[in-house]
């Protein structure tokens, strides 16, 4: 056994031990309220807003080092910026004239039926417009926060949904616990189009993303366009000393976008277990490497049709070889390799050249990956004979879960797809810390943070 080993096995037992001692100590406080000792617990070991003396007594750093081989999603119990996210989308009355609103339109008609956007770019829209809500488009110090949510439209990827509505519900816990008929009006589509000008007393549609508007106004509906305002001062919202240049801009991405992804309680249980056949138990993060490859409809020159048009000139599967080499060259103790794909030729093919070229490495896939054959969220169910809707996003969901336990990364930064995955391992993922290969290169500030965890990568 190496000296690399040793070191990496007294860690381990190290931070076992720490989280064995919190928990017993939780127990022992827990056991003596019990017993009527009324000995407050330290908040260090009590889950926010736990205050059931039957919930389980483990915390949530705990409860992830735990996790490895199963279900773990960071959430509000954790604390930091995403339980704020979550007490301010969940106001104590939602029908007060006082909590205000952002409405996130659909697209009109059959540019709503026909959306191309996959799993990633909705999130990432999402995340964008919840940063307009929570700032009130960069005015937050002036007119405080808005309430983000969204409208009751038919949403592409939850066409045929079974377990609940044709919307983003039907995968994803709701964005607020308000209502849609909380919100003045409760417009649609078609009504708002016979209100010009709308009453500006209750509410206003925005024509473009860049509109300024009355911060007085209750409730205001998005611009039925695909993309939204970026707003400058993230962290005005929170309460924070300093501004955005104090504070780290990829934990407020990362936090939002994990807070739009959190799960119904039926797809939690989908992708636990699809993780548990996925995943083997002794798998160790910090010596695995992921490989989500994106390929099909994000190439161009792709004959997929119905999906967007590809905007990547996809590297060679050869490349991605390559940066395994590179990754297992900077730290032999590397024995694992995540490697997924919405594209089975393409995945098949790079297993062939693993097993062929550096057959001692582990490799790890998505069991029962149903590889529709496209990122485009319109026509899921075309792909795939017998896929659902349901089965094509648990199954790419999956794959999402499945990277968060790696430290290396060989991406494609034009994906959003492999950006949010490493964007979200960055703040979240098991391991210590993230290294990145960007072998398809995209030069916006998303593909940055994914890259170096940092905008300024832009300027080297």
């Amino acid at each position: 056994m190496s000296t690399g080993d040793d070191q990496l096995i007294a860690r381990n037992k190290q931070l076992e031990a720490r989280l064995r001692k919190m928990q017993a100590r939780l127990q022992q406080l827990e056991g003596r309220r019990d017993a009527g000792h009324h000995e407050e617990i330290p908040q260090q070991f009590t889950p926010m807003g736990n205050n059931n003396n039957n919930a389980p007594s483990t915390t949530p750093l705990l409860q992830k080092a735990n996790s490895i081989n199963s279900y773990w999603w960071p959430s509000e119990e954790g604390g930091g910026v995403l339980a704020k996210i979550y007490m301010a989308q969940n106001p104590s009355d939602c029908s007060s004239k006082s909590t205000k609103y952002f409405v996130w339109r659909s697209r009109p008609g059959s540019e709503n039926l026909s959306d191309t956007r996959g799993l990633s770019a909705w999130a990432h829209a999402g995340a964008s417009n919840l940063a307009h809500a929570l700032t009130d488009g960069d005015s937050f110090a002036k007119f405080g926060s808005r309430v983000l949510i969204t409208d009751n439209k038919l949403w592409p990827m939850a066409k045929g949904c079974l377990q609940g509505p044709e919307t983003r519900e039907c995968y994803f816990q709701p964005l607020t616990k308000c209502k849609y008929t909380d919100v003045d009006k409760g417009g649609t589509n078609s009504d708002l189009r016979h209100l010009d000008p709308p009453p500006k007393e209750n509410f206003i549609v925005l024509k473009t993303v860049k509109d300024e508007y009355d911060r007085s106004i209750r409730t205001v509906y998005t611009a039925n366009k695909r993309w939204f305002r970026l707003i400058r001062e993230k962290y005005s919202w929170t309460g924070l000393p300093g501004g955005d240049k104090d504070h780290s801009a990829i934990t407020m991405i990362a936090a939002s976008l994990a807070y739009y992804f959190r799960p119904q309680p039926w797809l939690q249980k989908e992708i636990d277990g699809r993780i548990r056949k996925s995943i083997p138990s002794d798998l160790n993060p910090e010596r695995t490497i992921g490989v989500p490859i994106r390929r099909s409809d994000k190439c161009m020159g792709h004959n997929v049709t119905g999906s967007a048009a590809g905007e990547l000139e996809c590297p060679p599967l050869s490349m991605y070889l390559d940066g395994v080499r590179q990754f297992l060259s900077f730290d032999p103790l590397i024995e694992n390799v995540i490697v997924t794909s919405e594209d089975k030729s393409a995945c098949a093919e790079f297993l062939e050249l693993m097993k062929k070229e550096l057959p001692s490495l582990r490799v790890v896939l998505n069991v029962g990956d149903v590889q529709q054959g496209t990122g485009s969220g319109s026509k899921l169910e075309s792909y795939v004979e017998g896929a659902a809707n349901a089965n094509v996003v648990a199954s790419a969901l999956t794959s999402l879960h499945l990277h968060l336990r790696a430290r290396y990364f060989i991406i494609t930064s034009k994906s959003t797809w492999t950006s949010t995955i490493i964007v979200l391992a960055r703040v979240f993922g098991f391991a210590s810390e993230i290294f990145a290969l960007d072998i398809g290169r995209n030069s916006n500030a998303f593909a940055a943070y994914a890259r170096s965890g940092c905008y300024d990568s832009l300027k080297r």
